[in-house]
C-alpha cells in the first residue's frame, strides 16, 4: 500500500514529536508544517528564551525555557492530531470502495460492477449504507 495512504500511527507521531519538535509532522510527510513548527521553535528560542537559558538549561528557571516547552507541546498535539485526522479520513474513504479492487463503488449496489464482486449494504449506526465484500471467496465467480 502506498505510504501516504497508509494508516498512521498517532501515538508514535506524538512520541517523534516529542524527540524534536517537528519530527512527528515528518513521520506524517508535512513536509512544510515540520519546516514551520522547526522554524517557529528557533524564533521562539532567539526572540522569548534569554540566551542564559539556551547556553545552560540545566541551571536555568522554568518560566525562562516556558515559550519553547509551550511551542513543543503545540507541535506534539498537532502532529497527534493530523494523525489521527488522516486515519478517520482514510476509514471513510475505503468505505466508498470495493475491499477487492479498491475502485470506487455506488452505495446501491448489489455487486462491484468493476471486478463482479459480490457486496452487501449494511446499515451504519448513522443511518447511512455501506458496502462490504461477501466473505465467501467461491461466490465471486
Amino acid at each position: 500500500m502506498d505510504q501516504s495512504t497508509s494508516r498512521k500511527r498517532p501515538w508514535l507521531a506524538a512520541g517523534l514529536g516529542l524527540l524534536v519538535t517537528g519530527l512527528g509532522q515528518l513521520y506524517l510527510r508535512r513536509w512544510k508544517r515540520a519546516l514551520g513548527w522547526a522554524v517557529f521553535a528557533v524564533l521562539v528560542g532567539a526572540f522569548l528564551v534569554p540566551e542564559s537559558t539556551l547556553a545552560n538549561p540545566a541551571s536555568a528557571d522554568l518560566v525562562d525555557g516556558a515559550p519553547l516547552l509551550v511551542v513543543g507541546v503545540l507541535s506534539v498535539v498537532d502532529a497527534y492530531l493530523i494523525a489521527r485526522r488522516h486515519n478517520v479520513r482514510l476509514a471513510v474513504a475505503q468505505e466508498s470502495r470495493c475491499p477487492s479492487c479498491y475502485r470506487e463503488l455506488d452505495a446501491d449496489v448489489a455487486f462491484c460492477p468493476w471486478c463482479g464482486s459480490e457486496v452487501q449494504s449494511t446499515a451504519a449506526a448513522d443511518g447511512s449504507a455501506r458496502t462490504d465484500l461477501d466473505t465467501s471467496p467461491d461466490d465471486r465467480f
